[in-house]
C-alpha cells in the first residue's frame, strides 16, 4: 500500500508539472471579462401551489417537459405527472418488472430529456430509460472499466464513484452525464494532489453505458478538506457545459470539448464563508457544524439566456437567496423560500423544483413571472 501511495503521489506531481508546462491547469478556469451588475429585480411574486396527491414518500426529484411537470418519488420508485397548474394527471412508472415498471425499489437520481424520455439512476449506477409513453426502452448496466484512455491515469475509473448526495443526472445528444468524486484510499479530498488532477464529470453512452474520458477539474476556490466540495453543471442545447461550485463565486462556461470559453458571477450577499479545514478524527461532526453555519451556493439552472443560481447565506441570517443572470449580467439577487431551486419554464411562468417537507408530508412548487 505504501508503494501504491508513493507511486500515485509521484504520478500526480508529474502530471501537475506537465499541466503547468502546457498551461492546462490554469486553462480550465479564467477570470471574467464581461461581468456586469444591472439590478432590475429586487423581489419575486412567488405563487405557491401544493398539489393534492396521496401515497408519497416526500423524497424525490423534479422534471419538466413541454407543459408537464413530474415528481419522481425516490423511495417509492414511481413517477407522478402534473399539468402546469399542478393538477394531478396520474401515476405512471412504478416498481416492478412489467413494461411500465422500474425493477429497483429506490433510485438516486432522475431527469427527463429534451425528447421527453425519463431516466432513473440506481445505487449501482445503472440507468433505466423510459419513453414518452412510459415504456421501458433501455437498461444501461454500467461497469467501472480499469482505464478509459491509455496514459490518462487521473481517469482511472476505479478511483472514482458517483457523487452520491450531489448526483446530477443529465442527458444530451446521446450521452449521460453524472457528477463523480474520488473515493479510493489514495485519491480523495484528503490528498492534496487530488485537487489538481481530479475530474468532476463522467460521460457515458446513453445506450451502451460505455464511458468516455472524464471531464473538468475542481475549482481553485475549493479549499483542502473543507465541507463544501460539491459542483453543479448544466448542458446547453448546443452542448456547452455550464459549471458552478459550492465555494466559488464564478460560473464557468465550456464548449462541447470542455475548453473554457468565459466566466461570470457575482458574490452572494452576507455569506458566511469562513470555511474551516475538517479534521480526519472528527470529520463527520466537523462537517455537520460547518453545514449548519456556513454559506455556500446550492444549485444552478439555465433557461434560455437566463442563469439561476441559489445560495445559502449561513449564520446569522440563514437566508436562501436566488441570483438571476441575463447572459453574464446579474439582474437580481432576491430572497426565496428554503429549498427553492429553479426547474424550468412553461409560458408564462418559471417553475421551481418540488420543495418536499417530510415533517408536514407536503410537496409544493413555486412559480413566478419575469
Amino acid at each position: 500500500m505504501k508503494k501504491t501511495k508513493f507511486a500515485l503521489t509521484c504520478l500526480a506531481l508529474i502530471l501537475i508539472s506537465c499541466m503547468n508546462k502546457n498551461d492546462n491547469s490554469s486553462g480550465f478556469f479564467c477570470d471574467p471579462e464581461n461581468n456586469y451588475l444591472d439590478i432590475r429585480i429586487d423581489s419575486l411574486a412567488l405563487e405557491r401551489i401544493q398539489p393534492k396527491v396521496d401515497g408519497l414518500s416526500y423524497v424525490g426529484f423534479s422534471g419538466i417537459h413541454g407543459d408537464k411537470l413530474f415528481f419522481a418519488d425516490a423511495l417509492f420508485s414511481c413517477l407522478h405527472q402534473f399539468d402546469k397548474d399542478l393538477g394531478y394527471q396520474g401515476l405512471h412508472i412504478q416498481y416492478g418488472n412489467g413494461p411500465h415498471e422500474i425493477p429497483v425499489s429506490r433510485f438516486e437520481a432522475y431527469c427527463v430529456s429534451d425528447e421527453g424520455h425519463h431516466y432513473f439512476l440506481d445505487s449501482s449506477t445503472n440507468v433505466y430509460e423510459f419513453d414518452e409513453q412510459f415504456d421501458l426502452v433501455n437498461k444501461v448496466f454500467y461497469y467501472w472499466s480499469k482505464k478509459i484512455t491509455e496514459g490518462d491515469t487521473p481517469e482511472l475509473t476505479d478511483s472514482y464513484a458517483t457523487a452520491w448526495g450531489n448526483t446530477n443526472l443529465t442527458v444530451h445528444d446521446g450521452m449521460l452525464y453524472t457528477n463523480i468524486s474520488g473515493v479510493s484510499e489514495d485519491f480523495n479530498i484528503g490528498v492534496p494532489e487530488y485537487y489538481q488532477v481530479a475530474r468532476i464529470i463522467e460521460p457515458r453512452d446513453a445506450k451502451t453505458g460505455v464511458p468516455s474520458p472524464m471531464l473538468g477539474r475542481i475549482s481553485p476556490s475549493v479549499g483542502y478538506m473543507t465541507a463544501f466540495q460539491k459542483d453543479f453543471f448544466c448542458v446547453s442545447p448546443v452542448g456547452d457545459f455550464i459549471v458552478a461550485y459550492e465555494a466559488d463565486d464564478l460560473i464557468y462556461v465550456y464548449d462541447p470539448d470542455y475548453k473554457i470559453k468565459y466566466s461570470y458571477g457575482q458574490p452572494g450577499k452576507n455569506m458566511n464563508r469562513d470555511y474551516q479545514e475538517l479534521s480526519f478524527e472528527n470529520f463527520r461532526n466537523d462537517l455537520e457544524k460547518e453545514m449548519e453555519i456556513r454559506g455556500r451556493y446550492t444549485s444552478l439552472s439555465v433557461v434560455d439566456n437566463l442563469t439561476f443560481r441559489t445560495y445559502i447565506t449561513g449564520s446569522p441570517l440563514n437566508e436562501t437567496r436566488l441570483q438571476i443572470y441575463d447572459k453574464t449580467t446579474m439582474i437580481g439577487d432576491v430572497q426565496v423560500p428554503d429549498g427553492f431551486k429553479v426547474l424550468g419554464y412553461i409560458e408564462p411562468y418559471y417553475y421551481s423544483e418540488f420543495v418536499c417537507d417530510e415533517n408536514d408530508e407536503t410537496i409544493a412548487i413555486y412559480r413566478f413571472k419575469l
